[in-house]
């Protein structure tokens, strides 16, 4: 019989796991601009809401000419972003040394990096919010129709997901 001990943490310790994976891929894909579209790719990271904003494009059937305009906008800001995420690499990694270090520490000591941390998140964020604009101006209405069908089926085979993991440990749900 599992304890209800075991089967708390270890769906906590997965998920843990599981992020830091992601993180750490995310972190050494210099911003996720590799890709099919030649060197920089279209995908720059951006995500609607939990699905990478490539595989919903993927079933838009982008014209060619659509495929240079989308191109372009992550073009027009690979070398910031690159600046950005090599930004916020050093600021993650002047709290771990501070964190690792074996002086004294104290929540004061991780503000600056933190406040950087936070500033370049919410730089970083707009500028996406900006390109997802661009690109859903390039995109006809069926496009849009079809990226929104592709939306909800992904939507649909989350939440079956969620359920099976619900049924899996009956008294306990995965956080999202």
């Amino acid at each position: 019989m599992v304890s209800k001990f075991s089967r708390g943490i270890v769906p906590v310790i997965m998920a843990v796991l599981l992020v830091a994976a992601v993180a750490h891929v995310a972190s050494s894909n210099s911003g996720g601009m590799g890709g099919p579209m030649g060197h920089h790719g279209m995908r720059g990271g951006m995500r609607g809401h939990g699905f990478p904003l490539m595989l919903l494009l993927k079933t838009a059937n982008l014209t060619d000419a659509q495929k240079q305009q989308v191109h372009a906008i992550f073009e027009a800001r690979h070398a910031s972003r690159k600046a950005e995420y090599q930004q916020l690499k050093a600021a993650k990694e002047a709290i771990a040394a501070k964190f690792t270090s074996t002086g004294a520490v104290a929540a004061s000591d991780f503000s600056a990096p933190a406040s950087q941390i936070a500033q370049l998140q919410s730089q970083m964020m707009n500028e996406r919010i900006q390109d997802a604009i661009a690109i859903r101006n390039v995109l006809t209405p069926a496009q849009l129709a079809q990226i929104s069908a592709t939306k909800a089926k992904l939507d649909a085979i989350h939440a079956e997901m969620k359920a099976l993991w619900a049924q899996g440990g009956s008294d306990s749900t995965p956080a999202e």
